[in-house]
């Protein structure tokens, strides 16, 4: 069967288009957010093919067995649809306005079953029967649902004996979301004494105006009386709702009242989805920004080791130095020319050597360096763990807005925060378990005991020279002193043979020798901890700046490419809310 359609001509059918047009626009955006978007999708397309038709639907919603097919017969005045005391209506029955009524019904592809009739109200209106809500039949109950967004005018019929059902409650509430137009009318009244009537409803307008916060008109109606009375309507209390309807249809056309209504319906879905977005929008933003918290933590963290790295090294640089100090007083002390016949004992000597100078250094260094290391690692510690919090805070705000967010979406952020947080639990872990604590100590104590050795190798090697040339017996001392050994024997001899302006001369050309070379061990030595301190400073960076690009940084570009998604799909429905204002004034003032 051909499409039966209400031809509008002029302005009215230029709007038309316009919202066809909209509607259409609105729908394929609707396509590319998510599949929970689909069913809001589909209703704007069956939207449009109303409009095309142009029937202004008044939609009859109610509970089984209420008597709407028998509401509609007595409001045409022709026992038209079939009635009866089981669920009849399993389709979506039409009755739209012709001159001569269609009195065999013919079913349309999308499972409507049509008829005619000129008593629908006005030229170009539909009256809608839909399958009972509260039946027994599921597909009752979703049928129904399913066409209420295409009304343009919604009649509730209640039943005197079931007045405001839960379900007609949930139902009203989603005419009042779409924005329809709403009528109240109760039926079957002729079960009811004159006092109840009125007690019915006070009852129904106050449950109305308490739960939804609408006062829509009431009729109270008796279906039953209405069709046993002779002539269309007559008597029930049908010809005040006939009469309503004749006076709407008058004061505006049902056309132009179909565009506004339809449009008034666009707008609530519009409206829910620019709503959703700047939802996502502003959870992104917050994505982003704890995120970039979180970065700003690693150069917070990064900048801090160079605080304290200038620090760890000025200190070790302090302690280096008072240990230079020592050994060249050391040296001038014990190896003057005043004590060469009183010079200790070599073990003496190196043991005094080993507590004045070495010792007291080895506990400083240990302290300077080792209150350096323990700072990195109680604040690399203490940073891990706050960025496994904030990461968890993510993740918690992530499953509190899933509903709000596209799946594909919630899935890949999840995923990569997992990821992050399992990263960032290693780390944490490794910091726990005292592994690189043990490590760069272990270094610093080998670095420590290499320039002891060394140390004490040449400070032996003087004392051996000098005592050589005074006749101290004895051997050279141990092997650390063997490259020295040659030379003690040389300046003795030349002490001995020369005399000691010559022994004073080559004294002093050792005791400088011997300073130097102190000094340049000791210099070493301070090179070998600034670079395990900035070695160890350098790795800390690396973890942080690894942890930052490789883990943090798609995530980050992850929500940027969504935020910029998202904010053209905001403006685009700041679009099409304009053109619904738009579209709004020009219907009205056709």
């Amino acid at each position: 069967m051909a499409e039966v359609t209400n031809v509008l001509h002029g302005t009215l059918a230029a709007l038309r288009e316009s919202e066809i047009d909209l509607l259409a626009d609105i729908a394929q955006t609707l396509v590319e957010m998510s599949e929970a978007s689909q069913e809001d999708q589909g209703r704007l397309m069956e939207m449009v093919r109303d409009l095309q038709e142009m029937f202004f639907l008044v939609v009859i919603i109610g509970e089984f067995n209420a008597g709407k097919s028998s509401f509609i017969n007595a409001l045409i005045g022709e026992n038209l649809l079939p009635t009866g005391i089981t669920p009849t209506t399993e389709v979506i029955e039409v009755v739209r306005y012709s001159e001569t009524p269609v009195r065999k019904p013919i079913m349309r592809d999308d499972s409507l079953r049509e008829w005619g009739h000129p008593n629908t109200g006005a030229e170009g209106v539909a009256i809608v029967d839909t399958p009972g809500t509260g039946s027994i039949f599921r597909r009752h109950e979703e049928t129904a649902k399913a066409f209420l967004h295409r009304s343009d005018m919604v009649i509730f019929l209640l039943s005197a004996k079931r007045a405001f059902a839960e379900t007609e409650r949930i139902y009203l509430e989603m005419a009042k979301d779409f924005g329809k137009k709403v009528i109240l009318v109760v039926n079957q009244i002729d079960l009811l004494e004159p006092a109840e009537q009125s007690q019915v409803r006070r009852f129904i307008e106050q449950q109305v105006k308490n739960l939804l916060g609408i006062q829509p008109l009431l009729f109270m109606v008796s279906a039953k009386e209405a069709q046993q009375e002779s002539g269309p309507g007559l008597g029930g209390g049908i010809d005040a709702v006939r009469a309503h309807l004749r006076g709407v249809f008058a004061e505006t056309s049902p056309a132009k009242q179909k565009l506004l209504a339809q449009l008034n319906t666009a707008a609530r879905i519009t409206d829910k989805y620019h709503d959703i977005i700047r939802g996502k929008a502003k959870l992104v933003k917050a994505d982003t920004s704890r995120v970039r918290e979180v970065q700003q933590e690693l150069e917070e963290q990064s900048l801090g080791l160079d605080a304290q790295l200038t620090e760890a090294r000025a200190e070790v640089d302090r302690v280096f130095e008072a240990m230079r100090v020592r050994g060249l007083n050391f040296i001038n002390v014990n190896l003057s020319l005043r004590k060469l016949g009183r010079s200790p004992s070599r073990e003496k000597l190196h043991a005094e050597f080993q507590d004045v100078v070495i010792g007291r250094a080895m506990r400083d260094i240990t302290e300077a360096s080792g209150g350096y290391i323990n700072a990195v690692v109680d604040q690399s510690r203490v940073y891990w763990r706050s960025v496994i919090d904030r990461l968890n805070q993510l993740r918690d705000l992530l499953d509190q807005e899933f509903g709000n967010m596209d799946a594909n979406l919630y899935s890949e952020q999840r995923e990569s925060l997992e990821e992050a947080i399992r990263i960032a639990e290693a780390e944490l872990k490794s910091y726990s378990s005292g592994r690189l604590v043990d490590e760069i100590r272990q270094d610093f104590q080998a670095n420590m005991s290499g320039f002891t050795w060394s140390a004490l190798a040449s400070v032996g090697g003087l004392v051996a020279a000098l005592l050589a040339t005074v006749g101290t017996p004895g051997p050279v001392i141990g092997a650390t002193a063997a490259p020295l050994a040659l030379p003690a024997l040389l300046i003795a001899a030349p002490l001995a043979a020369v005399g000691s302006m010559a022994a004073l001369h080559y004294y002093r050309r050792i005791s400088r020798n011997a300073r130097q070379e102190f000094n340049e061990r000791v210099d070493r030595l301070v090179e070998t901890y600034h670079s395990a301190l900035d070695d160890l400073t350098q790795r800390e960076r690396s973890r942080l700046s690894q942890y930052g690009n490789q883990v943090l940084t798609p995530i980050f570009s992850r929500l940027e490419v969504l935020a910029r998604r998202y904010a053209e799909q905001e403006t685009r429905f700041d679009q099409y809310q304009k053109r619904i204002r738009t579209l709004r004034e020009g219907i009205e003032s056709a």
